[in-house]
């Protein structure tokens, strides 16, 4: 009776790998067009960290696998229909982003159909962060990329005005010294922006963090990867109307700076937040 019982649960198992690797030759191509952008364009490289943060934020929660037992759920199936239709209209429409999500929506199909919806909730940052591996649209970019140029070049501009640096601003263009710097699509913050919040979001969901001091953290990451884009941009154009020849590695060392320097910044906010003595921890110490 005892094997009987037991037969069912094996053949579960047997199944789920089949299921994954079904799941990988149905969205192979969705899933090499999703590395194929990772590895060519630098500012997509985000990409390939992301699985590892999911792995990441699933070990943290190891522990809640003893309350998940192997008990399908009709909510899988629902999901992998979903993930499907996508695919199609993606494909069929030409919108990428919906052929790319269907490989997404395959996985976690999968893995909610074997362990249940209460897996969704057990490992929900593991499985939302998996969402970042499709790229943003090429048309979304172009949609932020110039109010952003704006705003990165008037700030710029203002604080060179302010400390006394002479500089005529002309569109997205700042004169310095006679040299002429163009605020560009690398210098528009969104490079810094996708990975600092991909970061954070890691960072507030390693912590026993309150709801609502996980969703600042994350939005407060936005302003911060903004400001930290100016501070770049301000050496970086001192260095091209001053010292063209140091103005290359100004600029790249200063990319490579902000998202420590941004990091540094939410870590000092949340420690100003605390210090204030708002509650930032589901848990407080009693004191008398």
């Amino acid at each position: 009776m005892t094997s009987t019982a037991r037969r069912p649960r094996y053949l579960l198992w047997l199944v789920f790998p089949a299921m994954v690797i079904l799941n990988l030759l149905i969205y192979r191509d969705p899933i090499a067009d999703i590395i194929g952008i990772a590895v060519r364009d630098s500012d997509r490289s985000y990409i390939i960290v992301v699985p590892f943060l999911a792995v990441y934020l699933a070990w943290l929660r190891r522990s809640r696998i003893r309350n998940i037992t192997l008990k399908p759920s009709i909510l899988g199936p629902g999901i992998i229909l979903l993930g499907w239709i996508g695919f199609l209209i993606g494909g069929t429409e030409d919108i990428v982003v919906l052929w790319h999500l269907g490989a997404v929506f395959g996985i976690v199909g999968i893995l909610v159909t074997f362990f249940g919806g209460r897996s969704l909730r057990a490992f929900g940052p593991a499985f939302f962060i998996l969402l970042a591996v499709v790229p943003v649209p090429g048309r979304v970019r172009q949609f932020a990329a110039q109010p952003l140029q704006r705003l990165a070049t008037d700030v710029t501009a203002t604080i060179l005005d302010v400390v006394g640096v002479p500089a005529i601003q002309n569109g997205n263009l700042i004169e310095i010294n006679g040299v002429v710097v163009a605020v560009g699509e690398a210098c528009d913050g969104m490079r810094l922006l996708v990975p600092l919040m991909l970061v954070i979001y890691a960072f507030v969901f390693s912590l026993p963090l309150r709801s609502s001091m996980r969703t600042f953290m994350i939005l407060a990451s936005v302003p911060v990867a903004l400001t930290c884009n100016v501070l770049r941009l301000v050496p970086t154009a001192l260095a091209f109307g001053y010292m063209p020849g140091f103005a290359e590695v100004t600029h790249d060392i200063g990319g490579w700076l902000m998202i420590p320097i941004a990091i540094l910044a939410l870590l000092g906010l949340l420690r100003l937040i605390e210090w204030i003595d708002i509650p930032v921890s589901r848990w407080r110490l009693a004191t008398g």
